[in-house]
């Protein structure tokens, strides 16, 4: 289980992943419990679904790989490798916090508030470059079993169409470098961050879907959890 405590102007909430069923927690306004395993029912918590994607990193390499779409990501890969992008790990983080809000914006939803070095020590920053050009990047969260995909940005919508196809192989051998670096790590699970399962055919999300099924992951539903000990914190963040 990881925890991490963060305080924004007078209030101090802390995030919780991995845990097996959510508790209470002292001295914070409130806690978040995100990629929970059981579903308890409780009333003190305010419980939601959170389905995803998950590969078992307990197998080898070869089988994990050898799951994956031959076209949609296995080809990928192996371009990426041919095109010499390079993956990296821990570096250029103010880089990749300025990719990461021109994505979201041009997505049309809110940037990451906090500052990506404070994650450092609890996640891992992945990314991909050609040329020294950074194209696409991750953050994940992690304990000593788990990791999962926080955030992640490309140049997708920045780029012409025939960079676009690098972009595409960038983002797909960055993630076959996180995945052996954890199973390199001996952990056993590499969480994609979740699934889309509404109905609508339309909604963007289904786009995202499709590239994270092309690794071959299985599908989970874990639990999300929320508590709130300051009914104060909880108007602010429903206004701000």
């Amino acid at each position: 289980m990881k925890c991490i405590t963060e305080k924004k102007l007078f209030f101090k909430k802390t995030n919780c992943w991995f845990a097996d069923e959510p508790f209470d927690v002292k001295d914070c306004d409130a806690v978040f419990f995100y990629a929970t395993k059981k579903d308890v029912s409780t009333t003190n918590f305010y419980k939601k679904e959170s389905p995803t994607l998950v590969i078992d990193l307990t197998k080898d390499l070869d089988t994990i790989f050898g799951k994956m779409k031959k076209k949609s990501c296995r080809y990928l890969i192996k371009r990426g490798q041919r095109e010499g992008i390079k993956v990296e790990w821990n570096r250029h983080h103010h880089e990749f916090q300025l990719l990461y809000n021109r994505f979201s914006r041009s997505k049309r939803f809110s940037g990451f508030s906090g500052h990506i070095k404070d994650y450092m020590g609890h996640s891992t920053l992945f990314t991909a470059s050609l040329d020294e050009e950074l194209l696409a990047g991750i953050l994940t969260i992690e304990d000593e079993r788990h990791i999962r995909w926080l955030l992640g940005c490309s140049k997708r919508l920045e780029v012409n169409k025939e960079k676009m196809a690098l972009v595409g192989a960038a983002n797909r051998l960055l993630i076959w470098e996180a995945i052996q670096y954890a199973h390199r790590r001996g952990l056993v699970e590499f969480d994609f961050g979740g699934y889309y399962t509404g109905g609508d055919q339309n909604d963007p999300r289904n786009n995202i879907n499709r590239f994270k099924e092309s690794f071959g992951g299985e599908f989970r539903t874990y639990y999300n959890y929320t508590k709130y000990y300051s009914l104060v914190y909880k108007w602010a963040k429903s206004v701000l």
